[in-house]
């Protein structure tokens, strides 16, 4: 068999998945950051004014409140309290019309968790699309979804409809949730053994771009503004208009069509396109065996998949990977960044190009990671940066400490520098996950199950990172207030016991085909299961291997 080549198609098909999907998917991650503060005063002068105020009042009474805290602050230490009730006095400004702070609280947690919310919907129907129209036309067929979401997402403003923005955030999570089951597969599916986890890396580093790219796009000089923020979510068509034109002329999943599809023609076609050469008896052979096995077995439902004692330890796998990506407290260092950036002493204006920083950080390192999938592997790549990711938590629990005034007043004098040191430690944490628990639990989820179940276990496994992702976002506001700086040592816990559990029970799945990975763990073995097990009589069922 020649060796296998990276080809001009397999580079497109890549590029054209990733950013009508992944990248889409994170860019929406990131969108909401950077305007929260414009849209929500958004939200109070819609229903201000839907209540029968005066925006303009509310206008001209800020900034008198403004000129007067600015002319306290050069004779004070206080800002003048009675005379910013005056303001609104004067103004004539109808107060008990604005929203409290609860109520904008609440309006913006709904926008932002409807994403996730109805994600982990479209993450359970992942499975039904995938094997229903295919990876490739799954792909085209839920950019239709998107279209809708830029739509509604572009118009709030103009219509003065706070609840526009959400249901635009509601169909963008059903898309995210569809195509960060689909893309990944895809990228599975499609690529050379050799290659695999590099390709599969795509996915990720295309997330982190989306978030990168939409932090820099919410900047005040570019859509940032009053005016412009709506076409921050419009922009969601852009990707997915490229996604719409450019995937019919991408190759459908040589896997999917003789496994799923029982077309062998139409499979060797795809894969002689795909890998530029007329030599793929050897990958076709496998995908034989392969589909031999899967004989008269239907496409697996989640009772299926859950009931199965022979997928019992790769699913557990598939979950508690995904559930550790999600409660490694990476959404809560970002979260948490601006508060560090402050004790830091960096100025209020330059905190968004910051945060911009790290998401470069984060991109730089996940496009490290794309050679080193191939070179290191997926354990240890799992097991070294979770590593490092559990000792900076530990670092920036003790620093956040030693920042307290009131337990350390003898270090007063050096909060500053214990700042830069945790802002230090937040971007080692990053590039821990940057490198292992970012990309590759999609890749190994994708690479541990045959092809029968692939797309049900792809779709309850990111159904549970949605779901960790949930919990996550409706409990930290608590543990943080409960917890504060000790907030950390409970994800250093939860990476702790993950890499026990991986060190045990993940095998490392570079360079094998789906069969050697699920023969090396189908009987709860990630190491040494492959010396007991013929894992090369590939054509033997799984029934009768002993």
């Amino acid at each position: 068999m020649e060796e296998q080549r990276t080809t001009g198609i397999l580079l497109f098909s890549v590029f054209v998945a990733v950013i009508g999907n992944s990248f889409l998917y994170g860019y929406n991650i990131g969108v909401v950051n950077t305007p929260a503060l414009i849209i929500q005063t958004f939200y109070n002068k819609t229903y201000y004014e839907r209540a029968g105020g005066n925006w303009t009042d509310v206008q001209q009474a800020e900034a008198c409140n403004e000129n007067n805290s600015n002319s306290s602050n050069t004779t004070t230490t206080a800002p003048n309290l009675s005379n910013v009730s005056n303001c609104y006095e004067k103004f004539g400004v109808q107060t008990e019309l604005l929203l409290n702070k609860w109520q904008l609280e609440i309006l913006w947690s709904v926008t932002v968790a409807l994403f996730v919310f109805f994600g982990m919907i479209g993450a359970f129907s992942s499975a039904k699309v995938a094997d229903f129209f295919g990876r490739k036309k799954g792909m085209i067929v839920i950019t239709f979804i998107m279209f809708v979401a830029a739509v509604l997402g572009g118009i709030p403003l103009a219509a003065k409809s706070p609840e526009l923005l959400m249901l635009s955030r509601v169909f963008v999570g059903i898309h995210s949730g569809l195509n960060i089951s689909l893309c990944p597969m895809y990228l599975a599916e499609i690529s050379p053994r050799k290659i695999r986890g590099a390709i599969g890396t795509c996915h990720q580093l295309a997330i982190t771009i989306g978030i990168l790219f939409s932090q820099i796009l919410g900047l005040k000089e570019l859509l940032g503004t009053e005016s412009l923020w709506p076409l921050l979510f419009a922009f969601n068509a852009l990707p997915s208009l490229l996604c719409l034109v450019a995937m019919p002329f991408c190759p459908e999943s040589p896997r999917y069509l003789l496994i799923k599809k029982n077309l062998e023609e139409e499979a060797r076609k795809e894969l002689i396109r795909i890998r530029g050469t007329h030599d793929v008896d050897e990958e076709m052979e496998e995908m034989r065996a392969e589909s031999k096995k899967s004989a008269g077995v239907t496409n697996y439902t989640i009772k299926q998949l859950v009931t199965s004692p022979n997928l019992r330890l790769p699913l557990i796998i598939a979950c508690l990977i995904q559930v550790t990506q999600q409660w490694s407290g990476i959404n809560a260092v970002m979260s948490y960044s601006t508060f560090i950036f402050q004790q830091a002493q960096v100025a209020k204006h330059a905190i968004p190009y910051v945060v911009v920083g790290t998401g470069v950080i984060n991109v730089v390192a996940t496009v490290i990671a794309v050679p080193l999938m191939e070179k290191a592997g997926r354990r240890p790549l799992l097991i070294w940066p979770m590593g490092v990711m559990t000792g900076s938590f530990i670092l920036l629990t003790i620093f956040l400490n030693l920042m307290d005034p009131e337990k350390h007043p003898d270090l007063v004098s050096s909060q500053q520098s214990f700042a830069y040191v945790c802002i230090i430690v937040a971007h080692t944490y990053i590039i821990g996950f940057a490198l292992g628990l970012g990309p590759i639990p999609f890749i190994v989820v994708s690479e541990i199950f045959r092809q029968e179940p692939r797309a049900a276990a792809m779709s309850l496994s990111l159904a549970f990172n949605w779901i960790c992702n949930f919990i996550l976002m409706l409990i930290f506001p608590f543990m943080k207030d409960g917890l504060q700086e000790y907030t950390y040592i409970v994800f250093s816990i939860i990476l702790a016991a993950a890499i026990v559990f991986i060190f045990f029970f993940v095998p490392e799945t570079k360079n094998k085909t789906f069969d050697e990975i699920a023969n090396s763990i189908a009987f709860g073995r990630a190491r040494g299961a492959e010396k007991k097990y013929a894992v090369d009589q590939e054509s033997i069922p799984m029934t009768e291997k002993s």
